[in-house]
């Protein structure tokens, strides 16, 4: 299958994404982050005026991965569900044809196959909708709508 695709750079790794599941690339914007927040949601940026969750997808693929700082040149990545990934670059758009990835080889089978790139690399391609478990979606949807009802209420004034 020849499809279109957003390559990412996440440290020496580069994500894939389909076009389909991408609305827009931003730069860096000011991420609020209230405590308790679970690892891979790194805050909420606000856009529209209101609160977009930002997530870590490193955090997501590798739950041990360590977090490092933030870059002042990344992106975030914002998708059609409405969710920001934070990602070191968003380098490209390409079109290709996506190989196989050996069975066992994805955490929640979220890395669907690797993507041929021209510079000889291979980028992992990621099944945006297997980033989250449905409990770790509803958990985000709650933290969110909590983050609307903080932001109204500072408005609100």
């Amino acid at each position: 299958m020849t499809a279109s695709f957003l390559i990412l750079r996440i440290g020496n790794t580069r994500l894939a994404l389909p076009m389909t599941a991408v609305r827009e690339v931003l730069p860096l914007l000011p991420i609020d982050a209230p405590p308790g927040l679970p690892r891979p949601l790194l805050g909420f940026v606000t856009l529209q005026g209101r609160p977009v969750p930002v997530l870590a997808p490193h955090l997501l693929l590798d739950p041990h991965a360590p977090l490092a700082g933030i870059d002042l040149f990344a992106h975030l990545v914002r998708l059609r569900d409405d969710i920001c990934l934070l990602v070191d670059r968003a380098e490209d758009v390409v079109t290709g044809a996506v190989g196989p990835l050996a069975p066992g080889h994805s955490l929640n089978a979220a890395i669907t196959g690797e993507l041929p790139l021209a510079d000889g690399e291979v980028a992992h391609v990621v099944a945006v909708d297997r980033l989250l478990l449905d409990g770790e979606r509803a958990t985000l949807a709650a933290l969110t709508a909590a983050a609307a009802t903080r932001q109204d209420q500072w408005t609100a004034t």
